[in-house]
């Protein structure tokens, strides 16, 4: 069997347990097939860290990472309809890149932190210094093609000033990552889509997101120490632009 196999194998059996627990809520623990790309690169890094144990699988195909982990996993590789289990495309190209950093870029685990709690702004990756600084901001879609337009966007509308607190509101893509950038200011940013992962030295005013070969690894860093525990999501909602 191949990867893709796999792990859509792991995806039905996870969605017909979810039907199993929940039969009210659902019609079918049928599939559902997703139009969404999932890329072989990724899967090879999510069983890599399944084998590793950066993550780990819970019934529904619910998972943790290694930071803030929850008895039944804290997010689900699938939604619930009533017409079976959704993929939750995003996932994987954000767990790929989790893996990515820990196993080949040498970042300690403990200082990479994956889908951060709105007190950290929602950041989908964040990679910390020893003052819990976010060197490296992480930004996750399903679809590879709209991170350009998003790092266009962003930078068009919001290169000399943040964006008010409208922000907040869902919907503009643009805006909040602005938001986010102006507000965290991180040294690097990095976009994930499906099988891609594209860096950027990262700076403001004016903001700016400068394409970089590659990601530098931890001891080019200099963030290859292992600090002494897991580190939890910093207070980023109480800063200012």
């Amino acid at each position: 069997m191949s990867l893709l196999d796999d792990f859509i194998e792991l995806l039905q059996r996870g969605s017909a347990e979810l039907y199993a627990d929940n039969p009210d809520l659902m019609s079918t623990g049928e599939l559902i097939p997703t139009p969404n790309t999932i890329d072989v690169g990724d899967l090879a890094l999510f069983f890599a860290g399944l084998e590793r144990g950066l993550i780990t699988l819970h019934r529904g195909a619910r998972f943790n990472t290694l930071d803030r982990p929850t008895p039944t996993g804290r997010w689900g590789l699938l939604s619930r309809s009533r017409a079976g289990g959704w993929y939750n495309a995003e996932y994987l190209p954000q767990i790929a890149t989790y893996v990515d950093a820990i196993i080949n870029l040498r970042y300690p685990a403990e200082r990479v932190l994956f889908e951060l709690p709105p007190a950290a702004l929602q950041l989908d990756l964040a990679i910390l210094d020893d003052e819990s600084n976010v060197v490296i901001l992480g930004e996750a879609k399903r679809d590879t093609g709209a991170l350009k337009p998003l790092r266009e966007g962003a930078l068009s509308r919001f290169a000399d000033k943040a964006p008010g607190p409208e922000t907040k509101k869902r919907g503009d893509e643009q805006r909040q990552l602005a938001w986010r950038l102006w507000t965290v200011r991180p040294r690097l940013t990095w976009l994930i889509g499906p099988g891609y992962r594209a860096a950027f030295a990262t700076s403001s005013p004016p903001l700016q997101l400068t394409a970089l070969p590659r990601l530098p690894d931890a001891v080019a860093l200099d963030l290859a120490h292992r600090p002494t525990r897991m580190m939890p999501p910093p207070a980023l909602a109480t800063l200012r632009p």
